[in-house]
């Protein structure tokens, strides 16, 4: 060891290229590791090599005895209980145990009672259980904001005494409670607060999850696509519960009917909440115009995208209100990129997930910039067609406003082939014509679609002969969601807005029955076939 103190001492003071600091290091590591005198320290692993022009990197390696190692983790797996044994079910802990036992991520809770709630195995920590309190003294009854902190609450709190009620209801009353807290403060808990505990603990209160994605192609869509009337959607609570339902499951909603006013489609966003405004304005106008700052301004073909991607915060939801639309062609276009991302392969979704896209508009005095990864993934799993694979959360394509590609030099031989050939397949799919879904607005139609998942585009038309004038507004993730939640609590015990047990508009039933053959038409179609 003399010879390497030595050795360090010299490295510490002598500049040596990285690749001489390296290899010198690694000479080291092995005759230190090769001497087998009795009672000599010994080299439990290889040290670290020097850092990149590093003079006194040498100096910084740490040894340790083997033994001392193996006996030391020995002594901790026998004093300190891990709770994984626990949560497994392998054996039962001891109130001593509890006081000491080991979280998951190797934290101990020294001196600690979990709280147990009934028949539920396990416990909850009482720091957990006081937190989640609110009662009007925890959550103020007007504002319904928490009116303590959590790091409040003391360490050595404990559960004094536990009720169960008639209701299903659990009352905790607490010992060395927040200050200021009485001692006749109590916390009330419904049994339905512990069972979502048990399965959704990281997003109690996140009601979007009720409503699942349903996907669709372009047949899927056609048949199954709701229209509402446009006075029920605004004077009807259970039909707007129903439509935003509709959004929720498929991300695309007709509504028919809509008055020929262009404050019509800010009436029917501001029904769901706060109109998102941009620099395009509050509400702003889809037609054709001279030096046009956008190209949905032009009467040209626009490719399948989705808005404002270049923006932080891209808005959840657009209205396009149809005021005009007598030109041959303009038929829009819709494609669901759920639907597409469920059927690639892992490989191409980890690419998509992983690597950022660059988004921008530069016109009209307005620089915007942002990077994302084409596809934003969920904590929760789905099956897929390769197994299952994380949920997609959000998409984000818009092919006219991608920047150049953020990668550097030195990944362009690795990262990029993989990332074109991910967009490839990806563009494929959203653009095949099975998954493409095609409809001409007619006029006093208003198209309403979720802009993170549901790409759109339109066709070329004739701005010479007639016009095509649609009327948009946004409004943002957030504030569809707290609107549906709101409804949800309200009608989902007595709205059936399931994918089988959907309320069916009479106009859809009747453009159903149009499209059916009558019994001579089915006969007159078999005999020619015959």
């Amino acid at each position: 060891m003399e010879g390497l103190c030595r050795s360090t001492r010299l490295l510490s003071v002598t500049r040596l290229s990285s690749k001489q600091a390296n290899k010198t290091i690694r000479n080291f590591s092995i005759s230190v590791c090769q001497q087998r005198c009795d009672g000599q320290t010994r080299l439990t692993r290889r040290p670290a090599a020097l850092p990149r022009g590093s003079r006194d990197g040498a100096s910084q390696i740490r040894y340790q005895s083997s033994q001392e190692a193996v006996s030391q983790r020995s002594s901790q797996s026998r004093d300190v209980p891990n709770a994984s044994e626990f949560l497994r079910g392998s054996r039962s802990l001891t109130k001593e145990e509890w006081q000491t036992m080991e979280s998951p991520d190797g934290i101990p809770d020294m001196n600690l009672e979990y709280v147990k709630i009934g028949d539920n195995p396990g416990g909850f920590h009482p720091v957990f259980l006081r937190d989640a309190c609110t009662c009007p003294k925890c959550v103020d009854p007007s504002s319904t904001q928490k009116q303590f902190q959590t790091t409040d609450i003391p360490r050595t709190i404990k559960a004094k005494s536990i009720t169960r009620h008639d209701s299903g209801d659990f009352t905790i009353m607490w010992e060395n409670d927040i200050p200021g807290f009485g001692p006749d403060h109590v916390s009330t808990y419904s049994a339905k607060f512990f069972d979502i505990c048990d399965f959704r603990s990281s997003r109690l209160q996140d009601r979007s999850d009720h409503v699942r994605p349903r996907l669709w192609d372009k047949f899927r869509i056609e048949e199954e696509l709701q229209f509402v009337n446009f006075t029920d959607y605004m004077e009807d609570d259970k039909q707007l519960f129903r439509a935003l339902s509709q959004l929720q499951l498929r991300g695309l909603l007709l509504l028919r009917n809509v008055p020929e006013s262009e404050e019509s489609v800010a009436e029917i966003a501001g029904r769901i909440g706060t109109i998102r405004d941009t620099f395009y304005g509050r509400t702003w106008d889809v037609k054709s115009v001279a030096e046009a700052k956008n190209v949905a301004y032009t009467h040209q073909s626009l490719g399948l995208h989705m808005d404002l991607l270049y923006m932080t915060n891209p808005p959840g939801f657009q209205f396009l209100h149809c005021l005009k639309n007598t030109c041959k062609g303009g038929a829009s276009l819709f494609s669901d990129s759920f639907a597409a991302a469920h059927r690639m392969s892992p490989l191409d979704r980890k690419v998509l997930s992983t690597t950022d896209l660059a988004y921008h508009y530069r016109n009209a005095g307005e620089h915007y910039y942002f990077e994302r990864p084409l596809l934003e993934l969920d904590k929760t799993s789905v099956a897929t067609n390769h197994g299952k694979q994380p949920a997609v959360k959000f998409v984000n394509y818009s092919p006219p406003f991608q920047a150049p590609f953020p990668i550097p030099k030195n990944s362009q031989g690795f990262v990029f082939p993989k990332v074109a050939k991910a967009l490839r397949n990806f563009a494929d799919r959203v653009e095949s014509p099975r998954s493409l879904f095609e409809y001409k607005l007619k006029e006093g139609e208003c198209v309403i679609f979720n802009n993170r998942r549901v790409l759109h585009g339109r066709r070329q038309f004739d701005s010479g002969k007639g016009e095509r004038w649609l009327k948009g507004t946004y409004v943002d993730t957030d504030v569809f969601k707290s609107k549906w939640r709101t409804l949800f609590e309200k009608y989902s015990a007595t709205v059936d807005v399931r994918v089988g047990g959907q309320y069916v508009h009479p106009g859809k039933l009747e453009e159903g029955n149009a499209r059916r053959p009558t019994k001579a038409e089915a006969k007159t179609a078999d005999e020619a076939s015959a």
